[in-house]
């Protein structure tokens, strides 16, 4: 027999932004729980999405060096610091960053092997 248990509050990751890094939750953080470095991008719907890779991906050497980013995996949240990113990040998205977060919700893609920050929705709102 099959059970499919349901859970009485469906569980979401967040990611919060600062001006000085990206911080992940512990449901968000799950994904990268082995990764060695991440990259960071934006997809064509202006969500950003972050991508784990192994040690084995990054010696090979051919992705672009500067496109590879720490991540720093802790118990209960992952950061991801680096002034510049967040810049890039900030001007993308047009959004002011400071050291008050601003909070989405993410969704991992599984299948792509990625998680995706839902900044293309509205941040979510504290309280």
């Amino acid at each position: 027999m099959a059970i499919t248990w349901f859970s009485a509050k469906e569980r979401s990751g967040t990611a919060s932004f600062y001006s000085t890094n990206i911080t992940l939750n512990t449901i968000a953080s799950v994904p990268f729980e082995y990764a060695y470095r991440v990259q960071v991008g934006i997809d064509d719907k202006g969500n950003i999405v972050i991508q784990p890779l192994s040690k084995e991906r990054v010696i090979r050497g051919d992705l672009d060096e500067y496109a590879i980013q720490s991540i720093a995996i802790k118990k209960t949240y992952s950061r991801i610091s680096s002034t510049p990113l967040m810049k890039r990040i900030s001007q993308a998205l047009s959004i002011e960053l400071s050291d008050t977060p601003v909070k989405f919700e993410t969704a991992w893609d599984e299948r792509e092997n990625i998680l995706t920050i839902l900044t293309s929705k509205e941040p979510i709102k504290n309280g």
